[in-house]
């Protein structure tokens, strides 16, 4: 009897977390096929170090990884889902058939604020890196980094500003940071405990915080808010708004993201499941999509008849804060007597930016899979 097909598409943390769950639940259960639109995993939170001048993003051979995990690699990116034909229709028109799918294709930079510098990432470096350099030509850089209200995962805009203060500190410059969010509190997704350790570490890098602040645009050297008033600034830097892939076939909200349940299930579109950055859940964070991805793992393999019992997606946040001086540990959880953390020393194993259960202890092992180089 041959095996179910079990296509997963994506090239990302929770497309190779799935796999290596997958093989721990169901071992030579499926027929497996990773189609993924690039060569390489890229750890992307790694890029904000990259950015203010840190060394380039981890990047991983996929196919070195497919070869290791006895699975397929096709290349190419996902353009449409015949859910009635079980079949999946790639950008280059190729077609592939499956008996299951899961998708963790990521999300895309979405609208940016205004006249500001975006940074979504590993493709907005060069950017960002040029921009900074540009303002140290100023005699007191006046730098902002901005999230706005339509971003849920703000610490990247943390991590910019202080990054970007030590690097001016270090060079003994002065200069002016500023950090604007919707958040009624600095990183307060962490919560109360967290949100304070942080709030105090700004302070004392002398980063001004403008909290539940709604930017609206950068024009004429200054940078303007909803509710009134500017600031002069010579460079702002903001992260986009996240839009889902709006993959043709399935179902999705006004911004192009797939609903789920608790499983990972797509409504109305039978054996397929989605994961991570892709799904209409509000936090797009890599650790979470490998949480996401383990729970449509267990889901498939139980769809399949291995014998594991499916859970629901039930998140624990955590986040590796980069400073400039030593990282900080974040982390949120509904289930624990220490609800809201922030420590010095690492809260989870390994001492990974992504806190992905499987993938992290997976690529420290095996060093050989890294790619020298930029992303």
């Amino acid at each position: 009897m041959s095996r179910p097909r079990l296509l997963v598409a994506g090239g990302g943390v929770g497309a190779v977390e799935a796999v290596l769950a997958l093989g721990e639940h169901a071992p030579d259960t499926f027929d497996l096929t990773l189609l993924a639109p690039g060569p390489a995993l890229v750890l992307a939170p790694e890029s904000v170090a990259e950015a203010t001048g840190g060394p380039p993003a981890n990047r991983f051979d996929l196919a070195a990884i497919a070869v290791d995990l006895g699975v397929r690699l096709v290349g190419g990116a996902l353009d449409a889902v015949d859910v009635a034909r079980k079949r999946v229709i790639t950008s280059d028109g190729t077609a592939l058939d499956y008996d299951a799918l899961l998708l963790a294709l990521g999300a895309v930079p979405g609208p940016v604020l205004p006249g500001a510098v975006r940074f979504g990432g590993v493709r907005d470096v060069p950017a960002v890196r040029s921009a900074l350099e540009r303002a140290e030509g100023a005699s007191r850089p006046r730098i902002a980094f901005v999230a706005t209200g339509a971003v849920g995962w703000t610490l990247p805009v943390y991590e910019l500003a202080m990054l970007a203060a030590a690097r001016f500190d270090e060079g003994g410059r002065d200069r002016t940071l500023m950090v604007v969010t919707a958040e009624a509190e600095p990183l307060g997704v962490f919560g109360r405990a967290a949100s304070r350790k942080i709030a105090h570490q700004l302070s004392q890098l002398r980063i001004t915080v403008k909290t539940a602040t709604m930017a609206e645009g950068v024009e004429g050297g200054r940078l303007w808010f909803a509710a009134g008033g500017s600031v002069a600034t010579d460079l702002v830097v903001a992260l986009p708004e996240p839009r889902g892939p709006d993959v043709r076939g399935l179902p999705s909200d006004q911004n192009g993201f797939v609903p789920v349940d608790r499983f990972g299930r797509v409504s109305g579109a039978p054996a397929v499941w989605a994961a991570g950055d892709m799904t209409a859940r509000p936090l797009k964070q890599g650790g979470l999509a490998a949480q996401q991805a383990e729970a449509a793992a267990r889901s498939i393999a139980a769809w399949a008849g291995a014998d594991v019992e499916p859970q629901p997606y039930e998140p624990v946040l955590r986040g590796l804060l980069l400073t400039g001086a030593g990282p900080r540990y974040l982390r949120r959880s509904a289930t624990s007597t220490v609800p809201s953390t922030s420590s010095e020393r690492p809260l989870w194993s390994l001492d990974a930016k992504i806190a992905a259960g499987r993938l992290a202890p997976y690529l420290h092992a095996r060093p050989e899979l890294r790619l020298g180089g930029h992303p």
